[in-house]
């Protein structure tokens, strides 16, 4: 189910993002981001889903996001993911038998399975990224990220390359 597999993929996501080394939350990476950019952005994408899944609109705002002055840190970044992760586990929870078929995105209507498989993709994407940048660091990620949670999702085989939505 892909929504259990996208909070697994948020609990990987805080985890990595504790672990950050503060000397490199400011470093540029391939992706154009700082890692720490990187890790507050993950959250940011389920934030814009959950935004057009309760009626509102994913904006491309929610994905051109910077943390704000007090997300310093990689703890600051995991905080802020844990609790968007109880948000969409809430969400679920109230919701999955009841769940509109369309959402409104900035690329049109789209069917709310193609936004969550989209979602989940891209959030996989990035916590891919971020265990690559810990490697690259010499940090062992603990956990690191479970190939199961990969499997099937369209991901580029270049880590760098972006997801578009469809």
């Amino acid at each position: 189910m892909l929504v259990s597999r996208l909070l697994a993929l948020l609990d990987t996501s805080a985890a990595l993002a504790e672990q950050l080394p503060a000397r490199a939350n400011r470093e540029p990476t391939p992706a154009g981001r700082t890692p720490l950019e990187i890790a507050y952005h993950v959250p940011q994408v389920v934030v814009g889903l959950l935004d057009a899944a309760l009626g509102g609109r994913l904006a491309r705002e929610h994905l051109e996001r910077r943390p704000p002055e007090h997300i310093a840190t990689g703890a600051d970044v995991a905080q802020l993911t844990r609790s968007v992760t109880q948000a969409l586990a809430v969400w679920w929870g109230a919701n999955r038998l009841r769940l509109p078929a369309e959402v409104d995105t900035y690329a049109g209507r789209r069917p709310l399975l193609q936004l969550l498989e989209h979602t989940t993709t891209h959030v996989a994407r990035h916590v891919r990224q971020l265990q690559l940048l810990l490697e690259q660091r010499g940090v062992s990620p603990r956990p690191s990220l479970h190939p199961a949670l990969l499997v099937d999702l369209p991901l580029p085989s270049d880590p760098w390359a972006g997801v578009a939505l469809p």
